[in-house]
């Protein structure tokens, strides 16, 4: 049985913590906004609590189901005693979800002279997991914006052995050492999912900042930083003892990091050669995640429609911590989706201004709705927070082209679809889409179709891009290429829509533009010209328009 706090204690634990509803009534200490009220229905926030409990309990399930779980190794000769750390502190606006006051924001990284593993061991992991992939291209696995190649380390038979034997051996001791007052046991500890990721420029070049699904999280380097350039873990108010203030942290071979889940992070871009990585989540058994359980929950209902649970959920998880961002972003989301866009509003301006300040996350999803008011310049300032916590933060940029276009500053909109395009990482479909806002700007100039060009070499099955070409061809009257660049777009677009109707008309001036410049004095017959008509512009495209017209 997994031993669990009652919610009955815990409402004696929080009733003694909170004098009144405008007070911390929660697992963080903070101002529950005034607009939730959830708090003020013990009855209510306790089912909720109960279905956290719930969740972590099928939950814990689950891990032990997929990966290893249980007491140390009898027969292994490794010792972590000889291990040294770096201790690196994190100093970052807003808070983690749960354990607030049990888990410091701190990340412990072996020294490069002790890792945790050998370059034999690591070599062996890669081995596998390419050989697995042989004759083939990985999977990839999404992380916000972004894809990586990658996979669940459960779903290859021969990583997934290697891995229970080093969680065993390893990485449960290691946390067991490094939180001794959160699980001082090994048999306390489950994980929650554990992945590899291959970062190359090609298939995925860094992660989405992001916090993990688990109380504890862990990264393990898998091959020399003399294969790969960039890369490295970069953390949100990552601190030094020493005064080192940098905020990527980079591991060679065999090294390993654990921290606490709820801090910010992501995988920093790798410009050239192939970086591999484990990555994984951890849970305590026997300590409920109250908060990123109900989280979890509110995005469930929401998925099946169930708006009403989905928002008390969310309320439910934001009274027992005030002071994380996680859930007011969701709840915003939320509310959007059910076209409430001033609570949407109200909710994110409340958590931008007074939980943290740097929540990527919330300042995005606000600033999107300035923009949808043309509020420029409250939208920009929601961008720069964005790009001051990453760089390479692609949608923020083209939220602030967004910004540019509505302002009518051509300068400034091409400025920031030219950073989108040298940016590291950034996605293929969001450089094509600058490519093809780059043709735009420049319709007519000699670089228009070259734009064009190369957002198709990025997305080929992008409907815009092949259209905006088949207009450029067309306007030079360059009836050829305009054809086979209508007819590529209308492979991309939905039968009957606006887009649709739009491209096969064009695709009717242009087989006309065709047959005229081939015959100026208009010598071929009528039935054969229609011959050449259908030829040109396909049997079912010219189908399709006689029916428009009918």
């Amino acid at each position: 049985m997994v031993a669990i706090l009652s919610v009955s204690v815990w409402f004696t634990v929080l009733a003694a913590a909170s004098a009144s509803s405008d007070t911390a009534f929660g697992l963080g200490k903070g101002k529950v906004p005034e607009w939730i009220s959830i708090h003020r229905d013990r009855e209510k926030l306790s089912q909720y609590m109960d279905l956290a409990r719930q969740r972590h309990v099928e939950s814990i399930q689950k891990a032990r189901d997929a990966y290893f779980h249980g007491g140390p190794s009898d027969d292994s000769e490794f010792s972590l005693d000889s291990l040294q750390f770096d201790e690196r502190k994190i100093q970052a606006a807003g808070s983690i979800p749960d354990f607030v006051d049990e888990l410091d924001r701190k990340c412990f990284v072996t020294q490069h002279s002790t890792p945790l593993f050998t370059k034999e061991e690591c070599k062996d992991m890669i081995g596998k997991a390419e050989a697995h992939f042989a004759g083939g291209e990985w999977t990839s696995l999404p992380s916000g914006q972004y894809d990586v190649a990658g996979f669940w380390i459960k779903s290859i038979p021969e990583c997934h052995a290697w891995f229970n034997r080093m969680v065993q051996e390893r990485l449960f001791p290691l946390l067991v050492k490094k939180f001794p007052h959160f699980c001082p046991n090994m048999e306390d500890l489950v994980v929650d999912n554990a992945y590899v990721f291959k970062y190359t420029p090609e298939t995925g070049r860094k992660t989405d900042v992001h916090t993990d699904s688990g109380c504890l999280s862990f990264t393990i380097s898998l091959n020399g930083q003399d294969e790969y350039t960039g890369g490295g873990t970069w953390f949100e108010g990552l601190q030094g003892d020493d005064g080192d203030d940098s905020s990527v942290i980079e591991m060679d071979v065999g090294e390993c990091t654990v921290r606490p889940g709820g801090v910010r992070h992501c995988g920093h871009a790798v410009t050239s050669g192939t970086r591999y990585i484990i990555g994984g989540f951890c849970m305590n058994a026997n300590r409920v995640e109250h908060v990123r359980m109900l989280m979890a929950l509110g995005s469930e209902e929401t998925q099946k429609g169930n708006y009403k649970k989905a928002e008390e959920a969310l309320e439910a998880a934001i009274a027992l911590n005030p002071n994380y961002d996680g859930p007011y972003s969701h709840l915003a989301d939320l509310l959007t989706k059910q076209g409430n866009t001033a609570k949407a509003q109200q909710v994110l301006e409340h958590c931008l201004e007074h939980v943290n300040p740097r929540g990527s996350e919330i300042a995005y999803s606000l600033g999107t709705l300035y923009l949808d008011q043309a509020q420029y310049d409250k939208a920009t300032q929601c961008m720069n927070v964005c790009l001051e916590v990453d760089d390479c933060d692609v949608d923020a940029m083209m939220a602030m082209s967004q910004v540019c276009a509505g302002r009518q500053d051509d300068a400034g909109e091409e400025a920031m679809y030219q950073r989108i395009v040298s940016t590291p990482g950034a996605s293929k479909e969001v450089a094509g889409k600058a490519y093809c806002n780059l043709g735009v700007l420049h319709a007519g100039s000699e670089k228009e179709i070259e734009y064009y060009e190369k957002a198709l070499e990025l997305v080929p099955e992008s409907f815009p891009s092949h259209y905006s070409l088949a207009c450029a061809y067309g306007s030079r009257q360059m009836w050829d290429p305009a054809v086979v660049a209508f007819r590529k777009a209308l492979l991309y677009t939905e039968d009957g829509s606006d887009d649709h109707k739009q491209a096969l008309q064009n695709l009717y001036r242009a087989t006309m533009g065709k047959l005229q410049a081939e015959n100026p004095a208009g010598a071929t017959s009528r039935d054969e010209m229609m011959k050449k008509f259908v030829e040109i512009m396909g049997e079912a495209n010219f189908q399709k328009l006689s029916a428009l017209r009918q």
